[in-house]
């Protein structure tokens, strides 16, 4: 009997224990504390490249704007998506990739959650791989802001792209326009504007440049309404790029689907979670460009979030 509450004491100290230490991060994390477990899950990263004898270097380009926290937060959607080409590739069941509910102010310590989940795949795929070896977490150095956890986060999705010897292909990117296209569904829907818009034509051999080209057109019509609305938004303009392939349209829908989440939660969807991405193949730039100009189409019906919901 001694020996039960023993092990029952011990086993609830450990249990609060953990829960404590993890409010203790939860209520102090800063860009800094997400920063240094980024750069943990690169050094993470590198093993695997080690395993897989890889010792390219990854091409990419930061970001120079003011990101948020929910950019960097959207970025590690990405990440999950390709850790699962690396278990498809390897033979193993995917994992459908955490999604959250809409919030207005989203706080690092999600991204901090984000990137304990992430680290946790990539151990399994580690042990499934029988890959040794274990990294430590760095210092936290102070200072980094949500723009320095993305670009380090770029970073990692190219060193991934390495490893799975593929980037994004336009079935992937389709995919993911789809997710966006059911959220300006749902977010007119909630607004009661009636869609009395179609498609746009298919372009026949449409380039990746030109879906990229109409996710920023988007991307300025929503920056235009957070505006109105008085929602905290950024400058788009850094994203601009001349040579554009399908994995820059991958990231450039994940920025879309990021500022549509916080859409979603002024006009009060915060419940609305996006669903994961559908499995499509065969899919083309020009159907990219079709979704993108679709939407578009459906964006421009919108005059204001406030007088739709009656907000003064």
């Amino acid at each position: 009997m001694f020996i039960k509450y023993f092990i029952i004491t011990v086993f609830s100290t450990i249990v609060f224990s953990n829960l404590f230490a993890m409010n203790s991060i939860a209520s102090k994390t800063t860009p800094s504390h997400v920063y240094a477990y980024t750069k943990q899950l690169h050094d993470e990263i590198k093993l695997l490249k080690k395993h897989f004898n890889i010792t390219k270097e990854p091409s990419y380009k930061n970001i120079k704007t003011t990101l948020l926290p929910r950019h960097a937060w959207q970025r590690t959607y990405e990440l999950s998506v390709k850790l699962n080409i690396l278990r498809a590739k390897s033979a193993l069941p995917i994992i459908e990739p955490i999604n959250m509910e809409p919030t207005l102010n989203l706080d690092p310590a999600f991204t901090y959650e984000q990137i304990q989940r992430l680290l946790q795949e990539v151990n399994i795929l580690k042990f499934r791989l029988g890959i040794k070896g274990t990294t430590h977490t760095p210092e936290i150095v102070e200072g980094k802001t949500p723009t320095d956890v993305y670009n380090y986060l770029n970073q990692i999705s190219r060193e991934l792209d390495l490893i799975n010897g593929a980037e994004f292909t336009p079935s992937y990117v389709f995919a993911e326009s789809m997710r966006i296209f059911e959220d300006m569904d749902t977010i007119l829907s909630h607004l009661k504007i009636n869609v009395i818009t179609g498609s746009p034509a298919k372009i026949k051999n449409a380039t990746p440049k030109e879906s990229y080209d109409l996710a920023i057109n988007l991307l300025n019509i929503i920056k235009a309404l957070e505006i109105q609305a008085g929602i905290p938004t950024v400058d788009f303009y850094a994203f601009r790029k001349k040579d554009v392939n399908p994995a820059d349209v991958f990231e450039i829908t994940q920025i879309i689907l990021s500022e549509l989440q916080i859409i979603k939660a002024y006009i009060g969807l915060n419940h609305t979670i996006t669903r994961g991405a559908l499995n499509y193949t065969s899919k083309t730039p020009a159907d990219v460009v079709q979704i993108m100009g679709w939407l578009i189409r459906k964006a421009r019906l919108i005059d204001s979030l406030n007088t739709k919901l009656g907000v003064e």
